[in-house]
């Protein structure tokens, strides 16, 4: 985005972090709401936003808050394990 390589958001149809919680523990938070953010102003129509996370911190449900619909879902696949790795 800030070399101008992508520039129109506006035909866009999903967003997909995979490894979420990752990419905010090295740093990314603020890449991420940038990239968020673009997406969310310049979209003709809201895209739909999927966040995949092996561990949900309360950080990655702010995120979520943030960009997901108000009504979004968690799906736990693990459910109650004892040992979810």
């Amino acid at each position: 985005m800030e070399r101008g390589n992508l520039r129109d958001f506006s035909k866009l149809k999903a967003v997909t972090l995979d490894e979420a919680d990752q990419m905010l523990n090295m740093g990314f938070k603020e890449d991420i709401d940038k990239i968020l953010k673009k997406v969310k102003e310049t979209t003709t129509s809201p895209p739909q936003f999927l966040l995949f996370s092996a561990t949900v911190p309360a950080w990655i449900k702010a995120l979520a808050n943030n960009y997901l619909k108000p009504n979004w879902h968690m799906i736990d696949l693990a459910k109650n394990l004892k040992d979810k790795t």
